[in-house]
């Protein structure tokens, strides 16, 4: 199966949201999977069309904000095939992390995307465990 990882940090270089969405990446490799992984701010020519399944990471726009920055937003309106992807949709740990995680599903379902799961993921060991788990598959 062909997974997109695609997240979006509040600037361009975000590593702790690189390596989660590395860790994941490894995770869902495990189980066979073959993974692409795209940073919303950089990639921005990139096409979702081709995947089965799309996990998408942010982090708050602050230490006290549950907001999600801009840019995913606008990565996943202008993106070709977001619509009627089925997805997962993870978020950093912060202050109010359950309702930037919240957030991020609005957006994401605003946008036609199917939600399976969503789960706050600490670092990218974590990260690596929930891919390893995560049921990507059509039941």
């Amino acid at each position: 199966m062909n997974i997109a990882i695609v997240y979006a940090g509040n600037s361009k270089d975000n590593q702790k949201l690189k390596d989660i969405s590395k860790g994941l990446s490894k995770g869902l490799e495990a189980q066979g999977h073959v993974v692409s992984i795209f940073n919303a701010w950089t990639d921005t020519d990139a096409r979702l069309t081709y995947f089965d399944f799309v996990a998408v990471g942010s982090c708050s726009a602050g230490f006290m904000s549950a907001k999600i920055n801009d840019q995913l937003r606008k990565f996943l309106r202008e993106c070709p095939g977001a619509s009627g992807k089925r997805c997962f949709a993870f978020a950093t740990p912060s202050l109010r992390s359950n309702k930037t995680l919240l957030n991020l599903m609005k957006i994401m379902e605003s946008e036609g995307m199917m939600l399976s799961v969503s789960q706050v993921v600490k670092n990218a060991n974590e990260a690596e465990a929930v891919g390893k788990h995560l049921i990507v598959e059509r039941k």
